[in-house]
């Protein structure tokens, strides 16, 4: 008599428990028995709305985070290119005189540099130069850009009146660093003081990429109250290109 308590594996039929070569359907499934609402909502896509300025200036890369606009890039180094060289322009000689005293007041002030080190000294210098011509560069182009927006004879915003002196007053400082440069091309050691386009590009890249991360953090609002101050198009283009 079989004792019916008693149970031997080996009485029944087993099959080698070893992986399939080929992936089942139901692995490319989600989890929808076990966490319907959780699987639907890890299945969503983020929406992500942004004010129609951003778009104007920046992107969102495939990944979906906030970068420069190429495109941008370029325009400000069209800039660039237009205004390195240049002439600062004075009102008149006496605005002149202010402003060549103002470099030998910089070029002396470097020279108390140079006793040590004047490698670094020159390299310090050259790159305050060449942040100061993207800066000039950027923000020439920002109010250009803004400036276009604006219907002829309309009231300026105050936040567009205080881009516009801070455009010439960039641009007053990157020419007063260029003649500085030029004044001590022999005197840091280096092999030239000349400010690279490719570096001027990078500094404005790295500007623009500060903004469009902060922008998309801060979803800024362009709106600003107007003052009674009024442009016209011809004077806008004045001041930009005087600046």
């Amino acid at each position: 008599m079989a004792n019916v308590d008693h149970f031997d594996p080996s009485e029944m039929e087993t099959e080698e428990l070893i992986p399939s070569n080929e992936t089942p359907e139901s692995a490319y499934r989600p989890d929808t028995i076990g966490d319907p609402e959780g699987s639907e909502e890890r299945d969503k896509q983020v929406a992500i709305v942004l004010p129609d300025f951003f778009y104007r200036r920046y992107k969102l890369d495939d990944a979906g985070n906030p970068t420069f606009n190429e495109i941008v890039v370029s325009q400000i180094m069209e800039v660039f290119d237009a205004k390195y060289g240049t002439e600062q322009s004075h009102s008149d000689d006496k605005a002149e005189d202010y402003f060549n005293s103002q470099v030998e007041q910089v070029v002396d002030g470097f020279s108390q540099l140079l006793e040590v080190d004047p490698q670094t000294t020159g390299i310090n210098a050259l790159q305050l130069a060449t942040r100061t011509w993207a800066e000039f560069a950027s923000v020439a182009y920002e109010y250009k850009d803004s400036i276009s927006t604006i219907k002829e004879d309309q009231e300026i915003p105050d936040w567009l009146i205080d881009r516009e002196d801070k455009m010439v007053q960039l641009g007053r400082k990157a020419r007063m660093l260029s003649a500085f440069l030029n004044k001590m091309d022999d005197k840091f050691g280096l092999k030239d003081v000349e400010i690279s386009r490719f570096r001027v590009q990078q500094a404005v890249e790295n500007r623009l990429q500060r903004l469009a991360e902060w922008n998309y953090n801060q979803h800024a609002d362009k709106s600003g109250a107007v003052t009674s101050k009024t442009i016209t198009n011809q004077t806008a283009s004045a001041m930009f290109d005087n600046a």
